[in-house]
């Protein structure tokens, strides 16, 4: 009876029915299977050489010789071979060789044909395998491991038990989204890739470095090698072309660093621990590398809770608004007002500390600004009411606002609604709000004055725009920072100098000033001597609750300073 193949064939198909496996894997297993039917066709030697460019395999280079069959009683000289090209340029060229003292019939070489196209195609599975591997665990553009690779790396280690010899670490790349925007996206690829060629030059057999996207860089580094690769990354220059010239990029990482305690460590509360460590470098000035501690788990677990409450404790009125008196050194009256949010969260009064900087990282600052605007329009409005005559009330306001279009309307809104004069109010506004759009903070401080809101500029001295915020901006009102005031009771005080200089330069262009933090009788003199009569600090008041407050402004209240 005819059968479609013999039994050695059939054993040499059987013993090669393998899963997934690669191409070393495919070529390790022929030897094996060979040896079913070497008989049958006289084989003495079997070979094969296989080229694949790394190009069109998307895999590292590929180039080998391997003998498949070499048989022991010798083979002959004379052989049968046969060069099979592909679509993507690869080569393999199959030799075999008759066993010694015989030659191939032509039944043997039709059966030879059959076996080489029946390897070639087993080698060609394997490969689009590991093409296919390769894509689902390799980041398509930088060339380096995924995210699904790290996990299943990771999970390897753990089922070894190893983990332990590991330590976490999660980076990204300072001021990329500068060079994104400075020499366009295509740079920023250009800067990516070649960092990341960087990263595959540097990692062993045992460890792993992958691309979480963006600019986020996940690495499993033995104990060991940490330092020398924190040393890698801490400055890494790129050569790319920007325009019609080669630039050098220096390129700098922060990281967050998680050495892992056990061997059973969840990985995903690994990332975690080195996600927040890194967090918390970004708000650390000048920090490249923050090693976890337990306090900064806390802290992001704190953050998150300020968070996923925030809408909850505005719909509560839980923010409640204090005010700290501004208070004329000619006649020690009050004279103005700031107010300042607290968070009255049970029995407690949190300070704005606590949770504004969370809010201002989240972009939830803008909703509070205008819950404060609007407490402050409803004190000024009830006030009125029971015949108090309120005193003017500045108002802050992040740099976050002036992404918003309508800004202006929305401010007004407020203001209609409770019927109150807009003489009365001020928007305070921080020297940083200009650094990311200046022209847009000068156009609202224009429409705000159009409205007859007055402006001020908060902690002045601090930035790097000063002189050309009083310069180009119609502000009303500059706010002297309380660094400034601290020291100029010292003797030689250079800050005395500065501070002197700025009230000359300020007052000179017909804007008023207030200095901010004054908190003795010495320093208060000093101000008054310099020419600026408006002071707000501890000196005469601490921010005060709402009722405190309405009582000396009812009172006409007279601060007790000798000067």
């Amino acid at each position: 009876m005819n059968t479609l193949c013999s039994e050695g064939f059939l054993r040499f198909f059987n013993a090669m029915q393998v899963d997934s496996v690669s191409t070393d894997d495919i070529l390790n297993l022929i030897p094996d299977a060979l040896i079913n039917i070497a008989d049958e066709i006289h084989l003495g030697k079997f070979e094969v050489r296989v080229e694949l460019p790394s190009v069109s395999q998307g895999l590292k280079e590929y180039n080998t010789l391997r003998v498949l069959y070499d048989a022991p009683e010798g083979h002959e000289i004379m052989s049968h071979s046969r060069i099979i090209k592909s679509q993507d340029k690869g080569t393999f060229c199959f030799a075999a060789f008759p066993l010694k003292g015989h030659s191939f019939s032509s039944e043997d070489k039709t059966s030879l044909d059959f076996l080489i196209k029946t390897i070639h195609s087993l080698v060609v599975k394997a490969i689009l395998a590991e093409q296919l591997n390769r894509r689902q665990f390799t980041d398509y553009m930088t060339g380096l491991p995924n995210n699904a690779f790290f996990m299943k790396f990771s999970n390897n280690l753990s089922m070894r038990g190893s983990l332990n010899n590991y330590t976490l670490l999660f980076s990204n790349l300072k001021n990329f989204n500068y060079i994104n925007q400075q020499y366009g996206s295509q740079v920023g690829d250009v800067v990516l890739k070649e960092y990341s060629l960087k990263l595959l030059g540097f990692y062993g057999k045992d460890e792993v470095i992958a691309r979480f996207g963006g600019d986020n860089f996940v690495a499993l580094i033995k104990n060991e090698h940490v330092e020398d690769y924190l040393n890698l990354i801490a400055l890494i220059n790129i050569n790319a072309a920007t325009g019609n010239q080669i630039r050098t990029l220096a390129i700098h990482s922060r990281s967050g660093v998680y050495p892992i305690p056990s061997p059973s460590t969840n990985i995903r509360d690994a990332i975690s621990c080195a996600n927040a460590s890194l967090a918390y470098a970004k708000k650390v000035a000048d920090s490249s590398c923050i090693w976890f501690r337990e306090e900064i788990l806390e802290r992001i677990n704190h953050d998150r809770e300020i968070i996923s409450y925030f809408r909850t404790a505005l719909t509560h009125k839980e923010y409640v608004v204090y005010y700290q008196p501004k208070v004329s050194l000619l006649n020690n009256r009050i004279e103005g007002c700031e107010a300042l949010v607290r968070w009255k969260r049970g029995d407690r009064i949190l300070p704005p500390g606590m949770f504004v900087p969370v809010l201002e990282d989240e972009g939830l600052i803008c909703d509070l600004d205008f819950y404060v605007l609007e407490r402050v329009c409803e004190d000024i409005r009830n006030w009125q009411r029971n015949g108090i005559t309120p005193a003017r009330i500045s108002v802050n306001f992040s740099k976050h606002n002036l992404r918003n279009p309508g800004l202006i309307d929305d401010v007004i809104a407020v203001i209609s609604k409770y019927r109150i004069n807009p003489d009365y109010l001020e928007i305070e506004l921080t020297e940083s709000a200009t650094s990311d759009d200046f022209e847009a903070l000068t156009k609202f401080v224009d429409e705000l004055k159009n409205h007859g809101i007055r402006t001020s500029i908060d902690d002045f001295g601090t930035g790097y725009s000063s002189l050309s915020l009083i310069k180009d901006l119609n502000v009303d009102v500059i706010k002297i920072d309380k660094s400034f005031i601290d020291n100029i009771t010292h003797p030689d005080s250079k800050d005395l100098i500065i501070l002197s200089s700025i009230l000359s330069m300020v007052t000179g262009l017909g804007n008023d000033v207030i200095a901010e933090g004054c908190e003795t009788v010495e320093q208060a003199r000093i101000l008054l001597e310099l020419g600026c009569h408006m002071i707000q600090g501890y000196l005469f008041d601490k921010p005060l609750p709402h009722d405190e407050f309405t009582d000396k402004l009812a009172g006409d209240y007279v601060y007790d300073i000798k000067l």
